[in-house]
């Protein structure tokens, strides 16, 4: 699998502790909201800095600020050049040893020498034999990523255990080459050890050699000593001794001097550990650039994902996908970057022998420098709005090879989260106003025709509007797009109960009522003074009571009130006409028409000014998906 990038061992281990933090249940340590926030404040760096590790930066500060022990952890070193040179030592020390085994008197056929060099040209072979080996790019993991798993992970406790283990296996190839590094000092040091301990021990004894055997005679010992030591001889310029004066009986020790012999054991000690020095240089070599440039295979995030538009004719102008530069991120850190171009490049190799067969003209087929290329011809219409662009981003979801399927996806869904939050705003919006215009009753000055001032104030709040849900979609939103209203909207004149009138009815009623009830009391004698007692107090009683009642349902001055059974679908269409101009959708008149049509909105009414935005809001949804799908269906045939 394809690394996601590659970063200094320093940046790659605050990535390691992002991705830890990211791709395992650790509570409130890690939110999406600090995902969200890294992301920003990574991208607020601009050009400047690598966004991935800037943002694995900003994660790594706020996750230590909640975890001290995530600091240290980041603090603490992992590696030490000391531990080269203690490998070496040891090794040294293995051989001084080692070289003891043999005696003071050596038996050429059965020196323990021969065992640790044959031990060792083995394993050359099989690393020669490994080094041609084909990975196998279907192996997810081999047996020794498992087994480090499982030496990692089980019984692992602690944030900053488990945080370190990720670390640890994210970095294999890091972890492994030091490994290898340590492994080859070792081996180096203990063939310097073998070369030091046949000289120093020389220097203070006297060394015997000999040979004894069962099966093989002086010709035979003496052709396998010239073939074993034919490399030194020629390396040191001496021959190989004659071995007939060295058998000895086996209750016989061996009586020649071993000089020469230990020359010619020191040279192919030597001959034999020269490979080990360029593993040595090669180890150390694969160390120091992994430290400099590590790998990253991380679980959630980042992957860049690069997309070629080959678009000469300049269909997208404009449009999200016609745009250079960073379009989507998400709150893992992944980025789409777009790049515009009037056809598809000539791509080189990636690998510096891939370009050195290219200028010999014997290079296989190119390896492209995108993860996919797309042609602005078969993209959907690029009319304006987010609705377009969807259609774009969706077309792209085939192109992705599968490794870069997992990172599109969380590209696709953190644009597509903030969309649906967005609508569902702008559906509260359109609620919000079409419960105004609809239930609010509207003042209607002496004199002026209601018709037009009907109008003027639906428009008004068309308009106030039209500027909410432009602020609300931003840039992507579409200015001065307010739709005029409808020639005729059905409403009722609600005129307010007459003062005057209903005093005076009042006053004489109420005086009528009074002096009659008077006269009968007092057989006549009030001479009506009952009865205008009585008018003053009906007169009173009746204005006191019209002014309530105006009052309370809403009448003290001549008001303009829709009529909802009539006019309710007609201003939900012109909402809906100020929701399409904003967001780029485009659709006949009919089908806005049917679609309104289709809605039982006179029911959305009843009950209180709350429950009625929220059955408009519910009714609102309906209708903004049906027209979205039509969009979708006239956009694709």
């Amino acid at each position: 699998m394809t690394p996601d990038f590659v970063a200094p061992e320093a940046a790659a281990r605050r990535v390691a502790l992002l991705d830890w933090a990211e791709s395992n249940a650790v509570g409130a340590l890690w939110s999406a909201d600090d995902a969200r926030w890294a992301t920003q404040q990574a991208r607020a760096e601009g050009a400047a800095a690598d966004f991935r590790l800037a943002r694995a930066r900003h994660a790594a500060r706020r996750l230590g600020e909640r975890d001290d022990r995530l600091t240290e952890l980041l603090a603490r070193p992992l590696w030490s050049g000391s531990w080269a040179l203690a490998a070496l030592v040891v090794g040294l020390a293995l051989g001084l040893g080692l070289d003891r085994l043999g005696g003071q008197q050596l038996n050429l056929l059965a020196l323990p020498l021969w065992s640790v060099l044959a031990l060792q040209l083995l394993a050359y072979g099989l690393l020669f034999v490994l080094a041609f080996r084909r990975p196998n790019p279907q192996a997810k993991e081999g047996p020794v990523l498992r087994l480090w798993q499982r030496l990692l992970t089980p019984g692992t406790r602690g944030r900053a255990n488990q945080a370190l283990a990720h670390w640890w296996l994210l970095s294999l190839p890091l972890q492994a080459a030091r490994c290898a590094l340590l492994w080859h000092l070792a081996l180096l040091g203990l063939n310097l050890g073998l070369i030091g301990g046949l000289y120093l021990r020389a220097l203070g004894l006297e060394i015997l050699i000999g040979w004894e055997s069962t099966y093989l005679d002086a010709a035979q010992v003496q052709r396998l000593a010239d073939v074993l030591l034919a490399p030194a001889a020629w390396l040191s310029g001496l021959a190989v001794p004659d071995v007939a004066p060295l058998r000895h009986a086996a209750l016989q020790g061996p009586q020649a001097l071993a000089a020469d012999w230990l020359h010619l054991l020191a040279a192919t000690v030597a001959l034999v550990a020269l490979p080990r020095l360029l593993l040595v240089l090669h180890a150390a070599w694969r160390s120091w650039r992994l430290a400099r440039a590590l790998p990253l295979q991380v679980g959630s995030g980042p992957a860049d994902l690069r997309l070629m538009v080959i678009d000469p004719q300049r269909r997208l102008a404009g449009t999200l996908l016609g745009r250079a530069g960073e379009r989507l991120s998400s709150p893992e850190g992944d980025r789409l970057l777009v790049t515009l171009a009037d056809a598809a490049p000539a791509t080189l190799p990636a690998t510096w022998s891939g370009r050195a067969l290219a200028l010999l003209n014997a290079s296989p087929a190119p390896t492209p420098t995108f993860d996919a290329c797309v042609a602005a011809d078969s993209l959907p219409a690029t009319t304006p709005g987010w609705p377009a662009q969807s259609r774009q981003l969706r077309a792209l979801g085939t192109l992705w090879p599968a490794a870069r399927q997992p990172a599109w996806q969380r590209l696709l869904e953190a644009w597509e989260t903030p969309v649906r939050e967005r609508e569902a705003q702008a559906r509260q919006l359109m609620a919000q106003a079409l419960t105004t215009l609809c239930l609010q009753p509207l003042h209607l000055p002496e004199g002026a025709e209601p018709q037009a001032q009907l109008r003027k104030a639906v428009e008004q709040q068309l308009q106030l509007l039209a500027e909410k849900l432009c602020e609300l979609y931003g840039q992507d939103a579409a200015s001065g797009t307010t739709p005029s209203a409808a020639e005729d909207w059905p409403h009722q004149v609600v005129r307010p109960r007459p003062v005057v009138r209903n005093s005076v009815l009042g006053g004489a009623m109420g005086g009528a009522a009074t002096g009659l009830g008077a006269d009968l009391a007092a057989g006549g004698l009030t001479l009506g003074a009952g009865a205008l007692i009585g008018a003053v107090v009906g007169g009173v009683a009746g204005s006191g009571l019209t002014e309530w009642f105006n009052r309370r349902q809403g009448r003290r001055t001549t008001a303009l009130q829709i009529d909802l059974a009539q006019a309710a679908s007609l201003l939900a269409d012109e909402v809906l006409r100020v929701w399409q101009a904003q967001i780029g959708l485009q659709l006949p008149a009919a089908q806005l028409q049917a679609t309104i049509n289709a809605l039982a909105w006179p029911d959305a009414f009843q009950g209180e000014p709350p429950e009625v935005q929220q059955r408009l809001s519910t009714l609102l949804a309906q209708a903004c998906e049906t027209l979205l799908r039509a969009a979708d269906a006239a956009a694709g045939s």
